[in-house]
């Protein structure tokens, strides 16, 4: 398989991440196909997105959708990135849900301020400011008992918060969430997570 990803994308960084985590270093070659835009770009030949993460499969198939490509990667990895046991699965699957949306909530804001002035618009930063504080608020609500060793859910919110870091720094989001500043601190220990820091 081929993982293409980008070292500044927060979504790819979850698939290499569950690469990492689910032993499949061996089976998956990842492939940098930074920049992106050009209307020759190699994704584009592939499918119609030209974004990262894409996954070209064993059989050829090119599957462009973060959360799907890590289901692929658990199913091949032979259900190592989720817990077995209900309850314990459902409360992951809580935890990937709103990380899920943290992330699209920060990328989208982010995405906004970099418009032209008079293109922005202050009322959907205002929105998605507002949005994340709720993420953040819903996680460390339910941090407590998460897994600090990398499993999908915490791949996405230790990717969540780190691309917080990132790019909206301003949010403070330590700030009175002390127990989700602890679990983050042991989550970004997990194998390639500092390695995969974005940076510029």
């Amino acid at each position: 398989m081929k993982l293409y990803y980008t070292a500044n994308s927060p979504y790819a960084r979850r698939c290499r991440l569950a690469v990492r985590a689910g032993g499949l270093d061996k089976r998956v070659e990842e492939v940098d196909v930074a920049p992106l835009g050009g209307a020759d770009h190699l994704l584009l030949t592939m499918g119609p997105g030209g974004k990262v993460p894409g996954l070209l499969t064993d059989s050829g198939i090119f599957v462009c959708e973060t959360l799907l490509i890590c289901e692929i990667l658990d199913e091949r990895s032979g259900g190592k990135l989720r817990p077995a046991e209900s309850v314990a699965r459902e409360h992951a699957l809580e935890l990937e849900g709103i990380a899920s949306l943290l992330m699209d909530s920060l990328f989208a804001r982010s995405h906004e301020k970099r418009r032209a002035d008079g293109e922005r618009s202050q009322a959907l930063i205002d929105k998605e400011s507002t949005r994340a504080r709720r993420c953040y608020d819903a996680l460390e609500q339910r941090i407590d008992g998460a897994r600090a060793e990398p499993d999908l859910a915490a791949i996405a919110v230790a990717c969540a918060l780190g691309y917080a870091d990132w790019r909206h720094a301003a949010d403070g989001w330590r700030s009175g969430r002390a127990k989700l500043s602890d679990w983050f601190d042991k989550a970004a220990r997990m194998p390639g997570f500092a390695e995969s820091v974005p940076a510029g």
